[in-house]
C-alpha cells in the first residue's frame, strides 16, 4: 500500500492466530483507502495522523482508518493479540487526540516539571489505543505529559490482554508507588563545552480495559535505552535494552532475572517452556557472545579491519531460559552490516528473523530473490530450526530502494506475513509459505570472485550453489539455457550471457526430471568482484607484482610499481588490438587513492573459472604528490590496505587487501 507522506519508516505489521494482519503507521496523505473507519479523513491537512489497516489472509481490507488530532501523531510501536485486537502506541502533539471516557488519561496531562532534556528529539505526549477486530475503538488514552521527553519503542500484549509498553526517556514517566525504580537513572555527562543528557529505559503495564496503569517503572540505569519487550505467560515481562535484558515480576516491583548485553537485543520473543529468544548485535568484552556447539554459524564473518572500510559486526541470535543465566542455543547469523528487528515463533518452535542487511551479506537458503538494492540495505526473512542449528529458509525482500522488514507474524496456516517500509514511504507487506528444504534447490547465486550474491552483469562468471545437482543438471537464466563451466552436486559455475537484458531475471536449475526453486536476480550494467588469494573473497587479493610474482605480506609491492588485479563482473567488454575495453570506465582505488591504468586483457587465467578481466595499474605514490598536497609529505601506506574496483556505480567487495612495502625514513624525506 502507498502511504505517501509517511513520517518515518515506522509502519509496523502484526498478525493474529487466524492470519489476519494489522498495519499501522503515520501518514499525512489524504488518500488512504478507508473502510469501516473510526475516522475517515485527516484531522488536519498537512499534519500526520495515525493509520491502521487490517487485512485478511488473502490481503483484502477488513477495516482501514485514520486516527488523530489537529497536530502530528506519530506511531512508534504496534502489537496484536491472538483474538485480533490491535494495540498502537506513539507520540502526539495533539491536545484533541481521540480518547475514550474511562481510560487511564482521557485528557492530555498538564506539562510536568522541567527535565534536563526538554530540548531532546522526544516531543509530545505518549498515546496508547486498542482497536477491536471489527474496527471499533476499544479504548484510547494518553500516558505522559507533552513536556516529558519519552519515546515508546516497543509494545507487547499477553493472553489476558494486559499491555506492556517499553521505551527510552529523560524523565517524566508517571511511575507508580512500589515500582522497581521510581527515580529516573538519567543524568548528564560532560561534553566539549556542553553537557550531554543521558537517558534511562522504562516499562509500563496497562490492564485489559486501558483504564488502569498497573505499574510504571524506570530501569534505573544511566545511559540505558529500551529496544524491545516481550510478555511471558505468567505476566512477567522481558525488557531489552542497551544495558542488557531484564525480567520484571507481574507487579513491576522487582527483577526476577537479568543478564548483560550478551546480545544487544533489537527483538525478543518469549517461547514455550519458558524459553526466551533474543536477536541483535553480539556483545563483547565482559559480555562476549559465545555460540553453542552445533550452531548454524559458529564463527563471526566480520569485516576485516582495513583502513577506511569500517568494522561492522554480524548479527547474533540466542535462546536462553527464563532465568537468563543458561544459554540453550546461540548462533551468529550472516556477515557484517545487518540488523534483526522482528522475531516470530511457529507452533513447531522454528524461529523467524526479519530485518535489513547489506546486499551480498545474507546467508540465503531457497531464496525468492537476490541482489536487489544495490549498495543500499534491503529487507530479509530467515527461518532457523528451534535449536538454532539449521537454516531452513532465507531470502532477501525488496527492490532498489532502502527497505527493512520491521515486523513478522505467523498465521494459522503456517504462512509468514512480513512487512516494513521503504525510504520513499511505501508500506509493504507480503505473505510467504516456507516449504522446507527440497532435495533439488538453489541456495545462492554469487559472483565467482567476491562470492557475494550481488546483482549479476553480462559476461560475469557466477557460482550457483545449492543441492541435488546431478550429472544432467542444466542452468537457465531468463529462460535461456546457459552452458556450464563446471558442475558438482552442490555448485554450478557458468557465465552470464552477454545479451541478457537488464532488470529482473529468473534463475532455475533442471535436474533429474525436476526443477529447482526459481530465484529472481537483478541484472546490472556491472557488478565487479576481485579474486582473492585463498578463494574466499576476503583477505589478501590475488595480485601480481611487477615481476609477475604474487603479492603478499612477505612480497609487497613498492609504491609506484605496476600491479595486475583479476576480476569478473565488469560488464560488457569490447576488444582493441587485443586489449579489453569495458563499456564503462574501470577505476581501481588503493586506500582511497585512484590508480592510473596501463592496460587490460580478458581471457582464461590459470586457477580461475571463465574468462577473467586482468587490469594492470600503477600503485599510487602519495609522497610524490606532496608538491600539490603538503599533507602527503610524509605519508606512508600501512602494510595492508583495501583495494576496490569501481565500474558503473558498482564496487567490488570490501575486506580485500593489497600488501605495500614500507618506505624507509630516507625515502619518505626524499633522500
Amino acid at each position: 500500500m502507498d502511504a505517501s507522506g509517511l513520517a518515518y519508516p515506522l509502519a509496523v505489521l502484526r498478525t493474529d492466530a487466524q492470519g489476519n494482519t494489522s498495519i499501522a503507521g503515520s501518514t499525512r496523505s489524504p488518500d488512504l483507502a478507508v473502510v469501516s473507519a473510526i475516522q475517515n479523513h485527516l484531522a488536519s491537512p498537512g499534519s500526520y495522523d495515525v493509520f491502521v489497516t487490517r487485512l485478511d489472509p488473502s490481503g483484502n481490507i477488513l477495516y482501514s482508518t485514520y486516527l488523530g488530532g489537529s497536530a502530528d501523531d506519530i506511531v512508534r510501536a504496534v502489537a496484536v493479540d491472538a483474538a485480533g485486537n490491535t494495540y498502537v502506541a506513539g507520540t502526539t502533539a495533539s491536545q484533541d487526540f481521540p480518547t475514550t471516557p474511562g481510560s487511564y488519561a482521557p485528557q492530555m496531562p498538564p506539562p510536568g516539571p522541567a527535565t534536563f532534556a526538554d530540548s531532546s528529539a522526544y516531543q509530545g505526549a505518549v498515546f496508547l489505543f486498542k482497536i477491536r477486530p471489527d474496527g471499533t475503538l476499544a479504548y484510547s488514552t494518553y500516558f505522559t505529559s507533552p513536556s516529558a521527553p519519552v519515546d515508546p519503542q516497543a509494545i507487547a500484549v499477553d493472553d489476558a490482554g494486559d499491555v506492556y509498553l517499553a521505551g527510552t526517556t529523560y524523565g517524566g514517566v508517571p511511575t507508580t508507588a512500589g515500582a522497581y525504580r521510581t527515580a529516573c537513572g538519567c543524568g548528564a555527562a560532560p561534553g566539549l563545552g556542553f553537557t550531554i543528557p543521558l537517558s534511562d529505559a522504562f516499562l509500563a503495564m496497562f490492564d485489559p480495559s486501558g483504564s488502569k496503569l498497573i505499574y510504571a517503572t524506570y530501569l534505573g540505569i544511566s545511559n540505558a535505552a529500551a529496544s524491545a519487550v516481550a510478555a511471558a505467560p505468567d505476566h512477567s515481562a522481558y525488557l531489552g535494552s542497551s544495558a542488557g535484558i531484564f525480567r520484571f515480576d507481574p507487579s513491576g516491583a522487582s527483577l526476577l532475572a537479568s543478564m548483560g548485553p550478551v546480545v544487544n537485543a533489537q527483538a525478543i520473543a518469549a517461547g514455550p517452556d519458558d524459553r526466551v529468544y533474543l536477536a541483535g548485535q553480539p556483545g563483547s568484552g565482559a559480555n562476549q557472545f559465545q555460540p553453542t556447539p552445533g550452531a548454524f554459524q559458529a564463527d563471526p564473518i566480520g569485516q576485516p579491519s582495513l583502513p577506511a572500510q569500517g568494522t561492522d559486526s554480524p548479527m547474533a541470535v540466542m535462546m536462553t531460559d527464563a532465568s537468563l543465566q543458561n544459554t540453550l542455543a546461540a548462533t551468529y547469523f550472516g556477515q557484517y552490516g545487518g540488523g534483526v528487528y522482528a522475531l516470530a515463533l511457529d507452533p513447531s518452535g522454528n524461529l523467524y528473523l526479519g530485518g535489513s542487511v547489506k546486499v551480498g551479506l545474507l546467508p540465503t537458503r531457497t531464496p525468492l530473490e537476490e541482489g536487489f538494492g544495490g549498495s543500499l540495505a534491503t529487507g530479509f526473512l530467515a527461518e532457523l530450526s528451534a535449536d538454532l542449528s539449521t537454516l531452513l529458509f532465507s531470502s532477501y525482500f525488496g527492490d532498489g530502494e532502502y527497505f527493512y522488514v520491521s515486523s513478522l507474524g505467523v498465521g494459522a496456516n503456517g504462512a509468514i506475513v512480513l512487512g516494513g517500509t521503504t525510504d520513499h514511504g511505501t508500506v509493504w507487506a507480503n505473505s510467504v509459505q516456507p516449504a522446507g528444504l527440497p532435495p533439488l534447490r538453489i541456495d545462492a547465486v554469487a559472483n565467482a570472485a567476491s562470492l557475494l550474491d550481488n546483482p549479476v552483469s553480462p559476461g560475469e562468471t557466477i557460482a550457483v550453489s545449492g543441492a541435488g545437482f546431478a550429472g544432467d543438471a542444466r542452468l537457465f537464466i531468463g529462460g535461456a539455457a546457459v552452458p556450464l563451466i563446471s558442475a558438482s552436486p552442490t555448485v554450478l559455475r557458468a557465465v552470464v550471457p552477454s545479451n541478457v537484458a537488464g532488470g529482473p531475471a529468473a534463475v532455475q536449475v533442471q535436474s533429474g526430471g525436476t526443477v529447482s526453486n526459481q530465484v529472481l536476480l537483478n541484472v546490472a550494467a556491472a557488478s565487479p568482484g576481485l579474486f582473492s588469494s585463498d578463494a574466499t573473497g576476503l583477505g589478501q587479493a590475488y595480485i601480481l607484482n611487477p615481476d609477475g610474482s604474487l603479492n603478499s605480506p612477505a612480497n609487497p609491492v613498492q609504491p609506484g610499481g605496476s600491479i595486475t588485479v583479476f576480476a569478473t563482473g565488469v560488464g560488457p567488454v569490447s576488444f582493441s588490438n587485443g586489449y579489453a575495453v569495458t563499456q564503462f570506465p574501470a577505476d581501481l582505488y588503493i586506500d582511497g587513492f585512484h590508480c592510473d591504468g596501463l592496460a587490460a586483457v580478458m581471457g582464461p587465467a590459470a586457477g580461475f573459472p571463465g574468462s577473467v578481466y586482468q587490469l594492470t595499474v600503477i600503485v599510487p605514490d602519495p609522497a610524490s604528490m606532496a608538491a600539490s598536497n603538503p599533507n602527503l609529505q610524509n605519508f606512508t601506506f600501512p602494510p595492508q590496505v583495501g583495494v576496490i574496483l569501481k565500474i558503473a556505480g558498482a564496487a567490488s567487495q570490501n575486506g580485500l587487501a593489497i600488501s605495500i612495502a614500507q618506505r624507509s625514513a630516507d625515502a619518505a624525506d626524499g633522500k
